[in-house]
């Protein structure tokens, strides 16, 4: 994300301040955040963040939200793996494409979709066989917990 926003400022500071305007940082922006948006699904997955998925989870009784959350990922599951099999091939034919205003190969941007799928789909396979729930507090939770400061 900063690496986005140093490449929005730029083209900005650019253009205003230079009255230079640079073609590819747009180009590269877009597909920056293609892949952003793929990596951050996973890591939707692996919090168990996903507003779909708490919104239905509360609106069924608390015996039957580890059916509900097993169904929803079932589905996510099927449809990670839809993308995988027809992102795939897409990729590999724009191998030989570059983009116009950078000229870096398309099969970068392309990229993202599969292995954003094939992530996702790993991530959801870990989720089914963890029960869903984390064992215990995160790295960043731990790392800031009053327990763990008393420990020190």
């Amino acid at each position: 994300m900063i690496f986005v926003t140093v490449l929005n400022l730029t083209q900005v500071g650019g253009r205003y301040f230079f009255s230079v305007g640079f073609s590819w940082t747009e180009e590269v922006m877009r597909y920056s955040m293609i892949w952003l948006m793929m990596m951050g699904s996973v890591a939707c997955i692996f919090r168990a963040e996903h507003m779909g998925i708490e919104a239905l989870e509360a609106k069924v009784p608390p015996h039957l939200s580890r059916y509900v959350k097993s169904a929803l990922y079932s589905v996510g599951g099927v449809f990670c793996i839809v993308i995988l099999v027809y992102s795939y091939p897409l990729a590999l034919r724009n191998a030989a494409q570059t983009a116009p205003a950078s000229g870096i190969s398309m099969i970068l941007p392309y990229a993202a979709l599969p292995v954003g799928a094939a992530l996702m789909l790993l991530q959801i396979a870990l989720s089914w066989f963890s029960g869903f729930e984390r064992d215990g507090p995160g790295p960043v939770e731990l790392a800031v917990s009053p327990v763990n400061k008393e420990m020190r």
